[in-house]
């Protein structure tokens, strides 16, 4: 096993990102080949990151299908503690975000509400998540990169929402949406507690597995420099130039999250923690809206989250 500097241990930790996902559910030996390193080098520094929160672990969102969609809420509220607190007995809620921001509460639910909350300022079913593939390089690099972008023509674009009937089944979805809630946060989860639990066979397990990996996205929450040392926030753009923004904001280096929602881009990114970085990447929005490649935007800080408890 080999004691790696900072710049190689930057370089396997991006091949581990990569690798894993890839292939969410590969053997450390198999991914100890694809990075050129020992079995128990990545073993090592891969159980490192994730105390760190270098990463988290190869996670699962499903896709949005005519039968099948999930519903996004912005709402503005005095009394959004509350509210935050109601929303956790609703079943159908995915996920809530308390923010500081245009938006008080960031709300997701696997069913339309039947009422929509006071002051809700944008809400709708969600698209399909776009994860952008992270490159190995510093923020600062980044921004970099993005401040030359917008030194250049660009097209207009608009990324479409359409709900098709789901692809041909591949395993069984009758499994897939049994273990969906044991794996959907971490797809390396070991297979014996949930065959224990849900009294199913192996077989039936990767039947699942295989449904659930052909009607979803996969994502592996990446931050280079440790979770800690990033800031969180939502943004919320209306722009003629969506595919332009997706490319723009995919040239950051850490975990960020797209999802089209009423005609609008939700994204939820991270920004390194420092002054300098937070204005820069604030001053590209305002530049964005001079040069006309967004209209306007909103955003908001994540202050603390709530998901429902796993199985």
């Amino acid at each position: 096993m080999c004691i790696y500097s900072p710049e190689d241990l930057r370089r396997l930790n991006h091949c581990m990102y990569r690798t894993f996902l890839k292939e969410p559910r590969l053997f450390t030996n198999e991914a100890a080949k694809k990075c050129h390193a020992s079995r128990n080098t990545v073993a090592k520094y891969w159980k490192e990151g994730l105390d760190k929160k270098v990463f988290f672990a190869p996670q699962i969102r499903l896709n949005m299908y005519e039968k099948r969609k999930e519903y996004i809420y912005l709402i503005q509220s005095d009394s959004a503690h509350k509210l935050y607190t109601h929303f956790q007995k609703n079943h159908d809620v995915i996920y809530i975000s308390y923010t500081s921001g245009k938006f008080d509460i960031l709300l997701q639910t696997s069913k339309e509400l039947d009422v929509l909350p006071d002051r809700t300022l944008l809400c709708g079913s969600r698209s399909d998540y776009i994860f952008p593939d992270l490159t190995d390089c510093t923020y600062e690099n980044a921004l970099d990169k993005m401040e030359a972008m917008l030194d250049n023509e660009h097209s207009s674009s608009r990324i479409p929402v359409e709900y098709h009937k789901e692809p041909p089944e591949q395993g069984s979805s009758h499994y897939g949406l049994m273990i969906f809630p044991y794996i959907k946060y971490d797809l390396r989860t070991g297979f014996t507690p949930i065959l224990k639990e849900l009294h199913i066979s192996f077989e039936s397990f990767y039947k699942g597995i295989n449904y659930l990996l052909n009607v979803s996205t996969v994502l592996l929450p990446y931050y280079p420099l440790g979770f800690r040392l990033y800031s969180q926030y939502f943004f919320v753009f209306w722009s003629d130039y969506e595919d332009f923004l997706c490319k723009f904001f995919g040239c950051l280096p850490c975990h960020t999250s797209i999802t089209k929602v009423d005609g609008a881009l939700v994204v939820y990114l991270s920004i390194q923690k420092g002054e300098e970085m937070t204005e820069r990447l604030f001053k590209y929005c305002s530049k964005m809206i001079d040069l006309g490649l967004i209209d306007h935007f909103w955003s908001a800080r994540p202050i603390y989250h709530w998901k429902p408890n796993l199985p």
